[in-house]
């Protein structure tokens, strides 16, 4: 596997994979807001190991953008960001990823499926530009049951307005498709259902060549999991389902080799569970 750091691209076997920014923001939260159950003193030992992954005065900085997947001539999008409006519950950010995306040359024309790991208004915020698709192209992949969730009145009014904008076109330009179970986009990219930070949350199996990654999502969103994914997650729908998830997934990456990325890692986001003294850790390639 190569990576070439400075332009965040790299390769699984055959499938080429980029990271594209939308915006690295503070989460302007205090530490024990986000993550409930985790030990203030415990922080310290991942703010060594992981500083990019904190503020200078200690609040979690996380990436949020989208990656591109090519696989077999076909193009893949994951996730969209935060899009153009300012969220002010993420300190009034706003996303500036069609920036990102023409500095680096993608013709988003190539674009043939847009996956989205879950409906969270940070994952999906460009899947729509100026009313129409940001892919033109592209059917929009995302888990049926996280539409039936996040299409209730009640679960929107938690959160800022952005299911109009950015999901209801899609749905009615017929566009969508709704999967459950584990799910073909390409022979080498896979769909799988990893419930809990949301109902039909996906993470996204690349394998290919013999070598695998996996796009995990918001099952893992810090790092700091890894080693503690009994931490809970403020904004896990079922946090309990979201713990048992987690070391799901950290027992398959670790006992199968697989590499992950983690999309709001300090971008690329990209490394490896790894054993140090008995206890396991994220470790950047």
């Amino acid at each position: 596997m190569t990576t070439h750091t400075t332009t965040g691209t790299f390769r699984v076997g055959n499938v080429e994979i980029q990271c594209l920014t939308d915006v690295d923001c503070v989460m302007p939260f205090p530490l024990d807001a986000v993550f409930p159950n985790a030990p203030a003193s415990a922080w310290d030992e991942y703010k060594r190991r992981y500083p990019q992954a904190f503020s200078a005065d200690g609040l979690w900085s996380a990436h949020i953008g989208s990656l591109l997947l090519r696989s077999g001539g076909k193009t893949v999008m994951v996730d969209t960001g935060v899009g153009p409006e300012k969220v002010e519950m993420l300190g009034g950010v706003s996303g500036t990823l069609p920036n990102d995306i023409k500095a680096k040359g993608v013709n988003l024309d190539d674009v043939s499926s847009v996956v989205l790991t879950h409906l969270h208004f940070d994952h999906v915020g460009w899947n729509t530009l100026n009313g129409r698709p940001l892919c033109p192209k592209a059917r929009y992949i995302m888990g049926g049951a996280d539409w039936e969730f996040f299409s209730q009145p009640e679960v929107q009014q938690n959160f800022p307005p952005y299911f109009d904008r950015t999901l209801s076109p899609l749905k009615t330009l017929d566009i969508v498709d709704l999967v459950s179970g584990e799910t073909a986009v390409t022979d080498e990219i896979t769909l799988l259902p990893t419930p809990g930070h949301t109902p039909g949350h996906l993470a996204v199996l690349i394998a290919s060549a013999g070598e695998k990654a996996l796009i995990t999502g918001d099952a893992l969103v810090h790092p700091a999991q890894v080693s503690e994914p009994e931490w809970k997650f403020g904004f896990d729908a079922d946090a309990d389902q979201a713990v048992a998830t987690r070391k799901q997934m950290i027992d398959r990456l670790e006992a199968d080799g697989i590499r992950l990325i983690g999309c709001h890692f300090p971008s690329p986001g990209y490394g490896s569970v790894v054993r140090i003294a008995g206890k396991r850790y994220f470790q950047a390639v």
